[in-house]
């Protein structure tokens, strides 16, 4: 009978299995930066698709009412404002329809002819979601102070212009130099220093309630009579300078706080975007621009008929 020789094999030795995971634990480390990339460019790419359908709804919305809707329906609120109403909706309340909200644009408008509150509406807690950036870890947001519920926070805010949303010589900010401010009603045809060089919408980063001593209104949709719906050039985006938001605000250095007071409040585009934010042009085009763009370029492209002629970067 044949012999067969029996083969001995060795197996894996200590050091070589050590070697084997150092390997895979390289491999590992060099592929999440590469995963954290991708998902961060669809990420952006999904913030600015919800612009384009913003801006194009606001376009929609000017060809049926011949106007922009308005920032703030009643202007921003202040002492010598007045405000009573219970509508403390905003831009986005107008263009619903616009982007596939019919239903809560109905109960909108119903509720608004009963005089009823927006903020306590049961419609104000519904997640829109072409109103929200996956970008921002803390969108979306429905306010998170216990018995201090302010409803749905969106991430997009529209350009009140170059200034203060609520300057002492018009603390409601009825008079502003963008397109869309305290009871505004712009046409395109006032924009004369061009809808392609004219801000209409961009982005913004949730705030922190608690730190805010109860709510941070940046982004809230349905109870904004202060100024966290729309925003200012006058600092370029992330700048470090802190916002303005007439007493509510939550401090983080991603969403910085300054002095808080009723006039002069204002808030910037931020975004967790490398380098800068996405923005919607009047025109409807989507770009992105960089937290060092030229801080005149950035303050005059908040105007609507400034008369600059600017050198874009």
């Amino acid at each position: 009978m044949p012999t067969y020789l029996k083969s001995k094999r060795s197996a894996f030795t200590l050091i070589e299995l050590l070697v084997v995971i150092a390997i895979i634990a390289i491999l590992i480390g060099l592929l999440l930066p590469a995963v954290q990339k991708v998902r961060e460019a669809a990420a952006r790419m999904k913030c600015a698709n919800n612009l384009k359908q913003i801006a194009l709804a606001m376009h929609n919305y000017h060809d049926t009412m011949s106007t922009l809707p308005p920032g703030q329906p009643l202007g921003y609120a202040n002492t010598t404002s007045g405000i009573a109403s219970g509508n403390r909706s905003n831009w986005a309340g107008y263009i619903l329809p616009y982007i596939e909200q019919n239903a809560i644009y109905t109960q909108l408008q119903t509720l608004l002819l009963a005089n009823g509150n927006t903020y306590t509406a049961p419609f104000s807690t519904n997640i829109i979601s072409s109103l929200i950036c996956p970008s921002d870890p803390s969108s979306p947001k429905i306010a998170a102070t216990v018995g201090n519920l302010q409803g749905f926070h969106t991430n997009y805010v529209a350009c009140h212009g170059s200034s203060f949303a609520t300057p002492t010589a018009d603390p409601a900010g009825l008079n502003l130099n963008g397109v869309m401010f305290g009871r505004s009603n712009i046409k395109f045809t006032d924009i004369t220093d061009g809808t392609s060089n004219t801000l209409m919408v961009s982005e913004l980063l949730q705030g922190d309630d608690v730190l805010a001593g109860g709510h941070d209104v940046r982004g809230r949709l349905w109870n904004t009579v202060h100024a966290g719906t729309t925003f200012s050039t006058i600092y370029p985006p992330n700048s470090t300078i802190g916002d303005n938001t007439q007493g509510y605000c939550g401090n983080k250095i991603a969403t910085p706080c300054g002095a808080q007071s009723v006039t002069n409040a204002f808030a910037i585009p931020r975004s967790t975007h490398t380098g800068g934010v996405n923005a919607g042009m009047a025109d409807a085009s989507i770009r992105f621009f960089r937290n060092n763009i030229t801080p005149i370029t950035w303050l005059q492209m908040g105007t609507r008929a400034g008369g600059e002629v600017f050198i874009d970067n």
